[in-house]
């Protein structure tokens, strides 16, 4: 089957999906044939190492660039669909390994794997729910010990200037500042909660993380809680984050 075909034949079946994820799933799997190798490679992976593969579950990642397979709640695969990987793997561990030291969040460990023309990001599993899978209603009387959580993380990771990625900056000698600084990028939902106490366990998807301007993400993640139901969650984080700013600038 040709790309253009795959392509309109792709279309047509996904319109018939209401499920926005299980659409992007169906759809990259008719274009990228190579999905069905890359679940091939994680049942071999299983079978090499004495791990069950009973559990492997695969799902699209943000902005379909991505084919991730979870297998088994041990690892996470993440397989390039668009390039070899190679450079935006090899970013990403250089900045879970610098922010490791210092999050006060864990960061799965993550470890690049050559595999023909591509690189795979293989990832310890995280546990815990994202907070999309936590009804609002549940979510709610929980709101401001979680805000807490993620404002600290920003105020952390945002304040520290590892010396092994000032060449990331967009200028070496740039300063964290308000609302300024290194910022995950993505806060709204790429943490993961223990769905008994509301405590974060991990943050993931590192990839996009910058020395940048927050408010952007912040925005971003703000418009997605309010539009989901998690009322006010934007106003308390920046609030918690805040005053965490200004009481140690005060210091």
């Amino acid at each position: 089957m040709g790309t253009k075909l795959r392509h309109f034949f792709s279309n047509v079946i996904s319109a018939l999906i209401w499920k926005k994820t299980l659409r992007d799933k169906v759809r990259v799997m008719i274009r990228y044939p190579r999905t069905f190798e890359y679940k091939r490679y994680v049942r071999d992976y299983a079978h090499k190492h004495g791990i069950c593969d009973c559990g492997i579950s695969s799902r699209v990642g943000r902005g379909c660039g991505n084919f991730v397979v979870i297998l088994s709640n041990k690892y996470v695969f993440k397989f390039p669909l668009f390039s070899d990987g190679r450079e935006i793997a090899e970013r990403e561990r250089r900045i879970t390994d610098a922010f490791a030291k210092i999050s006060p969040i864990k960061i799965p460990k993550m470890k690049i794997i050559p595999y023909k023309d591509i690189v795979i990001r293989r990832y310890e599993f995280a546990d815990g729910v994202l907070v999309s899978d936590v009804k609002p209603d549940v979510f709610r009387p929980h709101r401001e010990h979680v805000a807490k959580q993620i404002a600290n993380f920003m105020y952390v990771i945002g304040n520290s200037d590892p010396v092994e990625l000032r060449d990331l900056k967009p200028k070496p000698n740039a300063k964290p500042q308000y609302l300024n600084g290194w910022f995950h990028g993505d806060i709204w939902q790429n943490f993961m909660l223990d769905p008994k106490t509301f405590d974060i366990t991990y943050f993931i998807d590192w990839e996009d993380t910058a020395f940048q301007d927050f408010m952007p993400g912040l925005c971003v993640a703000t418009r997605t809680w309010e539009k989901r139901g998690y009322r006010y969650m934007g106003i308390t984080v920046l609030s918690e984050y805040s005053k965490l700013y200004f009481q140690h600038k005060k210091k």
